[in-house]
């Protein structure tokens, strides 16, 4: 008997020099428990009911969120093994509060999501879009140790696709050793959540004694010293009451505390990929700079903003991310901005605002060369209007020369050349001296006049345009014909994804993500001369000065809204997102992409047509006389490389071709016809002819067709030549006198 109370004896010292002892059974069925020897105060039942009870009642209080849920909330509770006690106690029993509640009905309890996350296994988070997964609204997390939260929180509860970096935890704390460390382990634990997980919203429940805790926030966002850590002492718990026990008015007092939280203070680091409209280059305009001083102004915060040419970035084989991302990650900036869309690997690993103002990305080339003059008056008609033209002249040539020869018309209107020639005159509605004589021919004349008139005055009502702009060759309006014509294509890295699949392989396999591709104005030079093509926005093109220089795609290769991207985590999402709503509600960013595709259409436009008097003297140059001109001159060159070939022609060819005369009578009867008045000219022209053979001369009168010559027998003679077309005094008779050599005329 003495010799066990002298074992007890020993065994309370013992107990007293070291407050835990641990002994490990080696028990095979029992080789994962811990058996922790403590005080007796320590243990039983009124230690971890009053866990319980005061984690229960500050759970009602706490988990409250600002937003309005359609839904119900989603709690995560850990279950963590060897833990000592009463901790192990506290979280066994908590976990069977939360499941007796969930068979309850309303309006006992409200519905919720429950899950439960484990430290047996280490998690691998399965690659998986946010969107098909509810995150986590609230956590609570039991532990008896700082080491322990490390590992939990680093191997398992940041691995859950359900994870939520800006959802509230409550973290109760119960180690019997430190008792008296709570300042310093609360420090410990919050700058753990906040600088490694990114965890803003943290109420500890620290257990100063076995039945009483502290309940601690952390306070980050304060008006005096705003991004520096403070801890807040809310209230104390002490077997399951809270003093003051009034839970309203403790209610009241944390939601002061939470909405007392203002951003007056606080600064922000905002990094920027210039690109413009939406970010300039000076770092102070830009649409998107609008919209952030905007929400600034409401908000009341300071922005510490840096801008450089950096695009997004994009996951690398090492998890790790490039660009503004990787610095995003790096707690260099709070968030980024720079015209970015929505991106499914972005949204896996990082936040994003309420989108905004929104834009469309395609295809710019080189524009097409000017076309050629002559070209763009063909290009007036259509070929198959041309065609139609062609083979109407062709049917009213053909039936012309059939009508002239069918109808007592006059012969020199029955050559097939001629009759190609009115033809072609009549439609182009070119005065014809020739005019056919019988009805039948008349009429159609007229409406040939008519279809000529018709088609001259469609061709001539676009002239003016035409020669005013003249057109262009034929313009590259797809990717299959860039590709053809082997000229590389690209644009931004994280564009590629898009054509990440199979119809756009071949679009994926080519696409070049090198800076020489990135939407620049050094870039759009080479786009300018046909040697690169580009995948941008529209709204960056429209403002750059070489808008009117390239040509864009007809179609959309896609349009997306844009949005901020931000570490997961951002406390102040929420009211971010606010404000982006009231805007969009109030018409703000309509007004801004409307302004600014006035400004950079019409009134850039009318900028650039307008002349400066003062600097520029506006002269007639050598391209002036480009279009109707040259066809002017050409038209001249023809016309006289025709007369002149008309003339040789004539004096080569003509005076070898035999003349008769009497044809040549029978033709002019054939052109008196059936006139009357050119019958009595005849008659009266034979009459002349007998008369002169009366007369007593040793040379009749000969009459020859391009001059008449009459000759002098006398040794002293001369000739005198008359001219067949003088026009005076008509000559009825010519006599000469051989004996006084002189001429008389006698008029009859």
């Amino acid at each position: 008997m003495l010799l066990m109370k002298s074992i007890e004896f020993l065994l309370y010292l013992l107990v007293l020099v070291k407050m835990v002892e641990s002994i490990v059974n080696p028990d095979n069925e029992t080789a994962r428990m811990v058996i922790y020897l403590q005080k007796p105060t320590d243990l039983g039942p009124r230690t971890w009911l009053a866990g319980i009870s005061c984690l229960d009642r500050f759970t009602a209080i706490y988990f409250k969120k600002r937003e309005v849920m359609t839904r119900p909330p989603n709690i995560v509770l850990t279950s963590v093994f060897n833990m000592s006690t009463p901790a192990a106690q506290i979280q066994e029993g908590f976990l069977k509060l939360m499941m007796e509640a969930i068979s309850e009905s309303p309006p006992k309890h409200k519905h919720y999501q429950f899950r439960i996350v484990s430290d047996s296994l280490i998690y691998l988070r399965i690659p998986m879009s946010q969107r098909e997964l509810v995150l986590a609204d609230y956590y609570i997390i039991v532990v008896d140790s700082v080491t322990r939260l490390k590992a939990l929180m680093r191997n398992n509860v940041s691995h859950m696709l359900s994870w939520n970096p800006g959802a509230r935890f409550i973290i109760l704390y119960n180690n019997v050793n430190n008792y008296h460390k709570e300042i310093e382990t609360a420090r410990l634990i919050f700058e753990e959540m906040l600088y490694n997980f990114y965890v803003h919203r943290v109420a500890l429940m620290y257990a100063t004694s076995s039945i009483k805790y502290s309940v601690l926030l952390m306070d980050y966002y304060n008006e005096t010293s705003c991004r520096h850590l403070e801890i807040k002492s809310f209230a104390t718990c002490q077997e399951g009451r809270f003093k003051p026990e009034n839970m309203a008015l403790l209610d009241l007092q944390l939601q002061k505390f939470v909405n007392s939280i203002t951003l007056n203070n606080c600064t922000f680091y905002m990094c920027a990929s210039i690109a413009a409209p939406y970010i300039e280059a000076d770092c102070l305009s830009g649409l998107e700079l609008r919209i952030i001083g905007f929400i600034k102004g409401r908000l009341k915060f300071n922005i510490n903003q840096t801008c450089e040419r950096e695009n997004r970035g994009v996951e690398e084989k090492d998890g790790n991310w490039s660009g503004l991302l990787g610095r995003l990650n790096e707690r260099s900036c709070d968030f980024i901005v720079g015209g970015f869309y929505p991106d499914n690997d972005v949204i896996q690993s990082f936040w994003v605002s309420d989108t905004y103002l929104d834009d469309s990305y395609t295809w710019f080339v080189k524009l097409a060369d000017p076309r050629p003059p002559w070209m763009a008056l063909y290009a007036i008609f259509k070929n198959m209007t041309w065609l139609a033209c062609i083979l109407m002249l062709l049917l009213t040539w053909i039936t012309w020369f059939v009508l002239v020869n069918f109808l007592p018309e006059p012969w020199y209107t029955r050559e097939l050349s001629l009759t190609g020639i009115n033809n072609l005159a009549v439609t182009i509605c070119v005065s014809a001296n020739e005019r056919p004589l019988c009805g039948a021919s008349r009429i159609f004349f007229i409406f040939l006049a008519l279809y000529g008139l018709n088609l001259t005055s469609t061709y001539t009502s676009k002239l003016i345009a035409v020669f005013a702009n003249p057109g262009f060759l034929h313009q590259i309006d797809n990717l299959q014909e860039v590709k053809e014509a082997g000229i590389p294509y690209g644009g931004l890295e994280e564009s590629r994804d898009w054509f990440e699949n199979d119809e756009d392989m071949w679009i994926f396999e080519d696409y070049n993500d090198t800076s020489d591709f990135e939407p620049t104005t050094v870039n759009l030079q080479y786009v300018k001369i046909g040697e690169r093509v580009l995948l941008s926005s529209r709204m960056y093109i429209l403002q750059n000065a070489l808008s009117d220089d390239i040509y864009a795609f007809p179609y959309n290769v896609f349009s997306s809204p844009m949005q901020m991207i931000m570490k997961p985590g951002f406390p102040f999402l929420y009211d971010f997102n606010r404000m982006i709503r009231y805007m969009r509600d109030f018409g703000i960013f309509k007004k801004i992409q409307t302004d600014f595709v006035y400004n950079n259409t019409y009134l850039n436009r009318i900028n650039k047509m307008r002349p400066d008097f003062q600097e520029i003297d506006i002269v007639l140059t050598t391209q002036h006389l480009q279009g109707p001109f040259a066809i002017l001159i050409l038209g001249i060159m023809i016309s006289t490389v025709l007369f002149l070939g008309e003339l040789l022609t004539f004096y080569l060819i003509q005076p070898c071709w035999p003349k008769h005369k009497n044809n040549t009578l029978n033709t002019d009867k054939i052109l008196l016809g059936t006139n009357s008045k050119k019958k009595k000219r005849e008659k009266r022209k034979q009459k002349k002819t007998r008369k002169s053979k009366k007369l007593n001369l040793k040379k009749p009168y000969e009459s020859f067709e391009d001059e008449i010559v009459i000759p002098w027998s006398a040794a002293n003679s001369y000739d005198v030549q008359l001219q067949k077309g003088i026009r005076f005094t008509p000559l009825k008779r010519r006599i000469i006198d051989n004996r006084k050599n002189i001429v008389k005329i006698n008029n009859d």
